[in-house]
């Protein structure tokens, strides 16, 4: 009976999900507020991808399972775009794949013709975040 109690025990240690940290911050572009943006981390290894949305002030928090629930530990990618449609909420099994279905997808010409390119594109994002983080996070983003 002691062996029963003692693995099951062990099998529910691992039955609370991942471990999330919060994560919040601001989007700028060129010294103004990025208003309605999707901020998309996408994990450079284990791990899955979070998203966000940027309000009217620029400000942004991030989700994984459920709405403003946090981020995995771990480094990723950012990618920052403007939105269009609705959210991508797929899961992916790896970065690669998330990575794969990003650049598979295109914006309209007529809302981005402004919005610098490399920061919606995982192959060329200059950005980078390292979670668990401390304090809110900033994105400057430039023209």
């Amino acid at each position: 009976m002691m062996r029963i109690v003692l693995v099951m025990t062990f099998v529910c240690v691992g039955c609370g999900g991942p471990r999330l940290s919060p994560v919040e911050g601001v989007v700028s572009l060129d010294g103004k507020p990025l208003a309605g943006a999707a901020v998309q981390f996408v994990p450079q290894g284990k791990g899955r991808d979070a998203t966000g949305e940027t309000d009217s002030a620029g400000k942004f928090t991030m989700s994984t399972l459920t709405a403003r629930d946090g981020v995995q530990p771990g480094t990723y990618k950012v990618i920052i775009s403007p939105v269009v449609g609705s959210a991508d909420t797929a899961t992916y099994g790896s970065a690669e794949e998330a990575m794969a279905a990003a650049t598979k997808r295109s914006a309209p010409k007529s809302t981005t013709s402004t919005f610098p390119q490399k920061y919606a594109r995982p192959d060329l994002t200059p950005l980078t975040q390292e979670v668990p983080v401390k304090g809110k996070i900033t994105f400057e983003l430039k023209n």
